[in-house]
């Protein structure tokens, strides 16, 4: 069975897809990260279910970039499970996120910039350039086009929530550059502000889409029913069963 793979972040995941209208706050905090209620209900799996791919899924919630590199690394160079048989979709997020590995948890942390973690406060003042880390995604972008092409994998990116302006053109780079949610809102044009995203971040487009009813009011993530609008998107870009961009 060909293989659908999947990096992002909560876009991806399918975080908040079984919303329904009129939960209170604690209703939906019940069932936004639900394997059984929401994930199912994602564009990823409704993709997979549609075109009888093997959804092999890396993304989740509040994810950076920096993570999706890490576990595409640890998938594909570590593992060595090398199969041309598959599609990449890979969900570009907020540069505004980062991982730090802590010798404390003897884990890697994923962090906003800033939050309330020690350590992200010192990065965002110190060492955080949006257009050097948009710069450095670029750059990791190239890097694991040639690796894909070199494999013979069929491998496809797109913006979330921004539309990031990287320094040469990406032809794998879906929708025209468009995000999705500048698509799902059928609005591109520029934001007002680089969308950040956590709960409080309630940008010009992140506004319309609520307003809209296409994102649910708590946690700003797309309905069950965006998420079928979404799914359509991706099928007029890309036929899943030769994986070759329409």
């Amino acid at each position: 069975m060909k293989k659908l793979i999947t990096f992002g972040d909560s876009w991806v995941a399918g975080v908040g897809a079984g919303y329904q209208k009129g939960q209170t706050m604690t209703e939906y905090k019940t069932i936004a990260w639900s394997n059984i209620q929401s994930y199912p209900k994602s564009f990823r799996s409704l993709i997979s279910k549609k075109h009888y791919l093997e959804n092999i899924n890396f993304s989740n919630g509040a994810s950076s970039n920096q993570r999706q590199f890490r576990k595409a690394s640890e998938y594909f160079l570590m593992d060595n499970l090398i199969d041309k048989d598959i599609i990449v979709l890979w969900g570009l997020t907020s540069v505004y996120r980062t991982e730090y590995f802590s010798t404390h948890k003897r884990d890697f942390v994923n962090i906003f910039l800033p939050d309330e973690d020690p350590f992200s406060k010192i990065l965002a003042v110190k060492s955080f350039d949006e257009a050097i880390e948009t710069d450095r995604l670029f750059y990791q972008i190239k890097l694991f086009n040639s690796f894909f092409s070199n494999m013979g994998i069929k491998n496809y990116w797109f913006n979330v929530f921004n539309e990031h302006k990287f320094p040469d053109k990406i032809d794998n780079l879906l929708f025209d550059g468009n995000s999705l949610l500048s698509c799902l809102i059928n609005d591109c044009d520029p934001n007002n502000e680089y969308h950040k995203s956590d709960w409080s971040d309630t940008d010009r487009k992140i506004t319309k889409a609520k307003g809209d009813g296409l994102v649910n009011p708590y946690s700003f993530h797309p309905t069950q029913e965006s998420h079928i609008k979404i799914a359509d998107l991706f099928k007029k870009e890309i036929n899943f069963k030769t994986g070759e961009k329409i």
